[in-house]
């Protein structure tokens, strides 16, 4: 090195500087951008809207005072974060009916808000509640599917001054939260969404801890869905909707809506969305030139024969369906993103519009409905479901196709046209419960599986304690054939066979016990039974229980084997089974034989959730008082999330260190061997 003229150890370091970019910093990479009036260009061709009363209803003068950035804009753009936030502070500050309320402040200090207006001006949960009919919706959990957040602001806007929705105003209260993504929200760019027309920039689907926020109902890792839960706690919500756009296939429904299907959650609720709300919604929106459809997810993006899922029974960890395992009337509003931005956002205004319209007009027969529902306690309890066979056949309004082969890219291209046509195709729903669990009494959880304790109570689940230790007959599950696989939302998901097992434990003070005789009841049964589709189980809650600490070594073991095959005829009867299975695999024979010998551990691989399915003698209970707040115990039982990212950012720092410093040490013993 010494050797080394100043001019050349520049050039050097320079050279190993490249050399550290381009191998450690992806992000460096030139990225092709594509200015939006392009991409409009490339997207598939769109029939004529025809807007004219929807923009003579909805949409505000040039010179109206609260005229949104989309209106202004001709619906090029959408609202940013301050432009939202600073219109409904105004709204709040000039009009009586509304009020802005923070329901949580985010890590870097964004306020996450909910818009309430109530034309009796009773904002409080508890006012709110013995009053009128409360309709809630979400928009943004999603960033770059906009056209909620600005719909909504119209929607409100017009509510509270225009004489023509008086009538809605006195009859209905409502509770909007604008964005629920705002981090995902704050990042506007041209390059946001691919798939959609407009507009001319759009935020980024997850958020800063790069969650997808509607695939977190269930788990509740996120304080933007832990938010949006409690206000579902603290509200009696009578009906929930929450707004997307999707993208997929090409066909010629603009507004997409769907209920849970025939799930079997609330068949009250879904008889009277299918009966009372759907018939009117639907009505409402053609009378605006909008043509509507179930939720569309293509079976096949090349092949739109193939039929399509229109998101029915996705299990608690999706926004709508979780609100109908709380027996929550819920929508799923999913706006077809290849149609213009304005459309989109005219779609997304009739929509709210029409809601709040038959929630209005029948809000007595939605209470029944409701409260039916409430106090059903459903037995067996479905939380998964199977696809319905036969699959129903149905009308498909899509636009013609055609498969060709690009010639520049070698590959299979669909080009769609702008003919409109109809094919029957499946629609592959999914209403067939697939082993629905018997409904129990209760539930047992000790205190030291404190994160689930504690997500349970976000969730408004009551729970109750233990004030000493007690000894009850419960059934566990043992989970075999257990495995852990993927990076779903930062968890490493479960899966395995649930074998119950009958046992005697003795649990101790300040452990958990949840009885399903609530109205939060059903909800509890898909959270804490393992086959449920966002189960605590599924997404890797108990995945410490689900390894062996203890092992046998083969001097030992072998000896031991022999002897309990001398013990037991029964165990040889296996044994004999068993070898012709395994061969001669040494570890395999010796595991076998440590898991029947009294030395293993019969607590690994157990599910630690204790299941009653009667109600035990009077009197066995009486040393249990109400769970609160902050009662979990535990503490020392670290959080996997968290652990899993610290070790993560911890290992890959390192690594990223190391292989800098290698990098520059290869370079300099390269230049001077040579």
């Amino acid at each position: 090195v010494m050797l080394l003229s100043s001019s050349r150890f520049f050039a050097l370091t320079a050279l190993c500087a490249s050399l550290l970019l381009q191998g450690t910093c992806h992000a460096c990479e030139e990225l092709i951008e594509t200015p939006q009036a392009i991409l409009q260009e490339l997207l598939p061709p769109v029939l004529p809207f025809n807007d004219s009363k929807s923009v003579q209803e909805f949409v505000v003068s040039a010179n109206d005072p609260f005229i949104t950035p989309a209106e202004a804009s001709n619906f090029t753009e959408t609202a940013n974060y301050t432009q939202v936030m600073d219109f409904f502070t105004k709204l709040a500050d000039e009009s009586p009916y509304v009020q802005v309320q923070t329901l949580t402040t985010l890590a870097n200090g964004e306020d996450l808000v909910m818009v309430t207006v109530s034309g009796q001006e009773q904002f409080e949960p508890n006012s709110m509640t013995t009053s009128l009919p409360i309709v809630y919706m979400t928009a943004g959990i999603h960033p770059g599917e906009s056209m909620g957040v600005n719909a909504g602001m119209m929607f409100l806007r017009n509510l509270v001054s225009q004489e023509a929705n008086k009538d809605i105003l006195n009859k209905v209260n409502f509770l909007f939260v604008p964005i629920m993504n705002i981090q995902g929200y704050l990042r506007q760019s041209p390059n946001g969404r691919i798939n959609q027309h407009g507009p001319n920039t759009s935020g980024r689907r997850a958020n800063a801890h790069w969650h997808n926020l509607n695939r977190d109902f269930g788990k509740l890792d996120t304080p933007e869905v832990r938010a949006i839960v409690k206000v579902m706690n603290d509200y009696d919500i009578s009906f929930y909707a929450d707004l997307h756009s999707t993208d997929g296939m090409m066909y010629q429904a603009d507004v997409e809506f769907c209920d849970n299907g025939a799930a079997g959650l609330s068949p009250n609720i879904y008889q009277w969305l299918r009966a009372e709300m759907q018939p009117p919604l639907v009505e409402l929106l053609e009378s605006y030139n909008h043509k509507t459809s179930v939720c569309v997810d293509a079976n096949d993006p090349m092949d739109p024969t193939a039929g399509y899922y229109p998101y029915y029974s996705d299990g608690a960890a999706f926004s709508n369906n979780y609100a109908d395992h709380r027996q929550i009337p819920a929508y799923l509003l999913e706006i077809h993103a290849p149609k213009p931005f304005k459309q989109r956002v005219l779609g997304a205004y009739a929509f709210i519009y029409g809601v709040a319209k038959v929630v209005s007009e029948k809000a007595d027969t939605l209470r029944e409905a409701i409260e039916a529902d409430r106090a059903a306690r459903i037995d067996p309890v479905p939380i998964a479901w199977d696809y319905d066979d036969p699959a129903p056949i149905v009308d498909f309004d899509v636009y013609n196709w055609s498969i060709v082969m690009n010639p520049v890219l070698g590959i299979e291209q669909i080009i769609y046209t702008d003919e409109p046509i109809t094919i029957q195709v499946e629609q592959s729903d999914r209403s067939t419960p697939a082993n629905p669990p018997t409904r129990p009494y209760a539930y047992v959880i000790p205190a030291v599986w404190s994160e689930v304790i504690e997500r349970l109570a976000i969730h408004g689940i009551e729970m109750e304690i233990f004030t000493e230790e007690i000894t009850l007959d419960v059934m566990n599950y043992r989970i075999d054939d257990f495995e852990s696989s993927g990076n779903r939302e930062g968890r490493a998901t479960a899966s395995g066979t649930p074998v119950p097992e009958n046992c005697t434990r003795t649990y101790k003070k300040n452990d958990v016990f949840i009885r399903t005789d609530q109205s939060l009841g059903t909800l509890t049964v898909a959270l804490l039974e393992p086959t449920g589709e966002s189960s605590f189980f599924y997404w890797g809650f108990f995945n410490a229980k689900f390894v062996s600490h203890e092992y046998p070594e083969n001097y030992i073991m072998v000896p031991l084997a022999e002897r309990m095959l001398n013990q037991s005829l029964m165990l040889r009867e296996e044994w004999e089974q068993y070898k012709a299975l395994v061969g001669n695999d040494t570890s395999g024979v010796l595991d076998w034989f440590f898991r029947r010998s009294a030395f293993y551990d019969s607590e690994a691989y157990v599910l630690d959730i204790g299941i009653l399915y009667e109600a035990p003698a009077s009197g066995t209970l009486d040393n249990l008082e109400p769970y609160t707040d902050g009662m979990a115990s535990g503490g020392d039982f670290p959080s996997e999330v968290t652990t899993s990212n610290a070790a993560s950012f911890a290992v890959t720092g390192s690594f990223a260190f190391l292989t800098e410093v290698s990098v520059l040490w290869l370079c300099w013993l390269s230049f001077v061997l040579l």
